[in-house]
């Protein structure tokens, strides 16, 4: 290196002066992890020529207590006065050169196989430039920070100057030159081979903290017109329609400039400025859980992020989190309806592409969108899609949607170049941006199409705080061990991308059921889901103070003493805490009274307060089962209580994508019932469990607890009430569900508050596929719906899960409202 023939005094000044500008931060954060050998020597390896990185990465080993580079090596008549090895030399105005066998490579081989006892540990260090995003405040730094290009020296020095207190240092496992001579290659090969690893890694580790070399959009689209699948369909498109080729061209063009994304890093850049500033006016914190198990896999694997929609915040949301901690943002999927003027181009700059709700009928769109989505994962960029399809309205996860997880599935049979790794991720909000657009959809009011002037109505309407939000990243899935799984000799198939496997359905619906079960492994509790928990169960949406912070007391005693998964969050905070928490935040309303104060949720916001409820609602509805069904059977033998627990546990798993197997039923039966003991809620012995006195406090809290899963086993009841009524083989599935949402509906009318979930029709169709997977249903030779004893005998068995009033009530309305609906339709209304 030609800059450290200088005059030592130089060096020392351009030090002195270089470290009145740099700051920085090392990976990892305990050196120790490198496993380095205190008895081999060390050359570190860094990929361009630059005195600034050679003097960072020699004042960090000073500061670790490493071997420094400047001590260079003397041993055993081979000596270097610099341990470190270029891969690229660099010249004055940016142009490189990339060295295939670098000279101080080859020197350390050939000492090396003069003298075989002895190894040399290669470290490579990557340092960039500006990557604390976090304190970007200037125009100026997002100018002048990382990219893959080599910057000349004037450049690298305005880089220094904007961005040096931000600078990111990554040391990594050394490679051990020993190990890859005793391959036995020439002297050369193995020079090559060295080179050829680390450069690859450079590259690696560049991709997941800059993101890929970009190419010029319109090259990507080009690309694209020129791939076989595409150009099929462009001839295909013009034979249908009896056009000529331009034409078709012409719309596959389009459909791909629709789509394709034009990912900018300086704008990406930009949008941190934007977004910390709209983190500090909404929130009061962004806390981030579980980091870790997204660092395990972000470096060799190709990242698919499928986080829970909540709120249009989590697109923002999750590509902050990823970019302030080191990693590239990915590539979004968006729903082509924010494609609208400024706000799709700005959306399409920070990696979103854009597709349509639906592909059918539409053979060249779907072509084109595959080859894109290939095209990406080719390149290795992260992608992240929500594969609820859109925005929860009610809270709950919704059923996971099979279109991207197939093309997914299929580009990763097709490219097979690197891992694919799926990453649940869980948003917990206090107050979602969106809640009074939802409360109008909830009661009825039709969703409304976006535009630029309804997002800043938004904005300005924005007042007070929406308290905190927490990001937490859950267990990564492996879709290679998942296709193992479903299909054990998947890899030894030849794939056709016109045939897709006759696996791949069942791999996609097993796919998607593991990321929304994953996600719910990964819920942050927070105190608005607690107190909606405790508060909606009550027959007028009140409690008196004490017993609502005892209430809350409970729940998060379950919470840490039975926990629902080793990675969820539960606040450390108290019932008394939760209450204060959720007045400040304007939540809930205090009703004063000389025999104790009355909290309780306004009736204009409890239909909104269901959303944060049923975000953890699947955290307690074993629980909450296991309450109901002591509370209404009064006294229960404990094998008795396991079996109908366990008998009722599929479709309450079909419904709220629980983790727990049915043979960790009995065991987790067994914890509810003893905390409940300890807390009075319930008494018991080695035999049997019966509930407290009704007139008790204790069973007050009993009730409450058993009203969390009260609307489920409703909508459980009424299903088959309908069916009994109607006998087997008389109702198509279709005629089944929407005659249960009609009772539903009417049922939400004429008694007390339900969710607005309690008649989704979407929940009804999950139970019923429930009933036809356990045999219960089944469909006979004239597509109707049939049942036998096993139906009829859980109808005998509701007085275990309802009281005769819930009872009464849904064979009443189902009575009355089944006639109308099964009489066969007039002469008038069939003409």
């Amino acid at each position: 290196m030609r800059w450290l023939g200088l005059d030592l005094l130089f060096i020392w000044l351009f030090r002195k002066f270089l470290f009145l500008m740099v700051r920085t931060r090392v990976r990892p954060e305990d050196i120790a992890s490198l496993n380095l050998n205190p008895s081999r020597p060390v050359f570190y390896v860094l990929k361009d020529e630059s005195f600034a990185d050679y003097l960072v990465v020699d004042e960090e080993c000073r500061s670790a207590s490493l071997p420094r580079p400047s001590e260079g090596l003397s041993r055993d008549g081979f000596a270097q006065r610099h341990a470190v090895v270029f891969l690229t030399q660099q010249g004055w105005f940016g142009q490189s050169k990339a060295q295939m066998q670098p000279k101080k490579l080859t020197a350390l081989v050939e000492w090396l196989e003069k003298n075989p006892e002895q190894d040399v540990q290669l470290v490579p260090v990557s340092v960039f430039w500006g990557r604390a995003p976090s304190r970007e405040n200037s125009i100026f730094k997002i100018l002048f920070s990382d990219t893959w290009g080599v910057p000349g020296m004037l450049r690298k020095l305005f880089i220094i100057f904007a961005q040096g207190r931000e600078t990111l240092v990554h040391f990594n496992e050394p490679l051990s030159m020993r190990q890859v001579l005793n391959e036995g290659l020439s002297q050369e090969r193995t020079t090559r081979k060295i080179a050829r690893v680390l450069r690859t890694h450079f590259r690696r580790q560049r991709e997941a903290v800059i993101g890929p070399d970009l190419s010029h959009r319109r090259t990507l689209v080009n690309t694209i017109l020129r791939t076989p699948s595409v150009a099929a369909e462009i001839e295909a498109e013009s034979r249908r329609n009896k056009s000529n080729a331009k034409k078709a061209l012409a719309n596959a063009r389009s459909y791909a400039e629709e789509i394709a994304a034009d990912y900018s890093h300086p704008v990406i850049r930009l949008y941190l400025l934007v977004l910390t500033w709209l983190w500090n006016k909404l929130y009061d914190g962004v806390q981030v859980h579980g980091l870790d198990r997204l660092m395990k896999v972000a470096k060799d694997n190709e990242i698919i992020y499928v986080p829970c929609h909540r709120s249009h915040i989590d697109y923002l949301l999750m590509s902050y989190v990823v970019y302030v901690n080191g990693l590239v943002p990915p590539h979004i999927a968006a729903g082509v309806n924010l494609n609208m003027p400024v706000v799709g181009p700005i959306l399409r700059r920070g990696g979103a592409f854009f597709m349509r709700r639906s592909f059918k009928g539409n053979r060249l769109y779907s072509a084109v969108f595959n080859e894109y989505l290939n095209l990406v994962f080719d390149r290795g960029f992260s992608v992240e899609y929500f594969i609820e399809g859109g925005r929860s309205r009610t809270g709950r996860l919704l059923d996971p949607r099979p279109g991207m997880l197939n093309m997914t599935i299929r580009s990763f049979l097709r490219i097979q170049r690197r891992p694919f790794v799926f990453v649940p991720v869980h948003f917990s909000y206090e107050k979602v941006l969106e809640g009074g657009t939802y409360l109008g959809e909830l009661h009825g009011k039709a969703k409304k199409k976006e535009s630029v002037f309804d997002i800043l109505s938004t904005l300005r309407k924005i007042k007070g705080t929406f308290g905190q939000v927490h990001v937490n990243i859950g267990e990564p899935i492996h879709l290679k061990a998942l296709l193992s799984q479903v299909e054990p000799d998947w890899e030894k198939q030849n794939y056709d991308d016109n045939e897709p496997p006759k696996w791949l359905s069942a791999s996609v619906e097993t796919l998607g059921n593991e990321i929304v079960t994953r996600i719910n492994d990964a819920a942050v509790v927070n105190p608005v889901n607690l107190l909606s928990l405790a508060l909606l169960s009550c027959s007028k949406l009140a409690m008196d103070e004490r017993a609502l912070a005892a209430q809350l007391d409970f729940y998060l005693a379950f919470l840490r003493r039975i926990p629902y998964s080793s990675i969820a969050v539960v606040p450390n905070v108290t019932g008394a805490d939760i209450i204060a928490y959720c007045e400040r935040m304007n939540i809930l309303s205090r009703r004063k009274h000389p025999l104790g104060d009355v909290l309780r949720f306004e009736e204009d916001n409890a239909m909104l307060m269901t959303y944060y409820r049923n975000n953890i609602i699947h955290m307690f509805a074993l629980l909450a089962l296991v309450a109901c069904l002591v509370l209404n059977n009064r006294r229960l033998k404990r094998d008795t209580l396991v079996r109908l627990t366990q008998q009722l546990y599929p479709f309450m798993q079909t419904e709220l994508y629980i983790h727990w197997q049915e043979q960790d039923v009995p065991e987790f039966v067994d914890k509810c019932v003893t905390l409940m003991i300890e807390f009075g809620y319930l008494n018991g012995n080695d035999r049997e469990v019966w509930a407290p006195d009704s007139r008790t406090s204790e069973a007050m809290h009993l009730s409450i607890l058993a009203n969390t899963v009260k609307q489920s086993l409703e909508r459980f009841y009424i299903t088959i009430e309908i069916l009994l009524k109607s006998g087997s083989g008389k109702l198509k599935r279709a005629q089944l569900e929407e005659l249960c949402t009609l009772l539903a509906q009417r049922m939400s009318l004429l008694h007390e508050f339900s969710g607005p979930e309690f008649s989704d029709k979407a929940l009804f169709k999950n139970f019923i596929q429930a009933l036809l997977k356990n045999g219960m249903l089944w469909i006979d030779e004239n597509g109707l719906l049939a049942f036998g004893d096993p139906l009829k005998q859980s109808h005998e068995d509701a007085h275990s899960l309802l009281s005769a009033d819930a009872r009464q009530s849904i064979q009443q309305i189902a009575e009355l409202d089944l006639e109308k609906e099964l009489q066969p339709p007039a002469e008038d209304e069939k003409k």
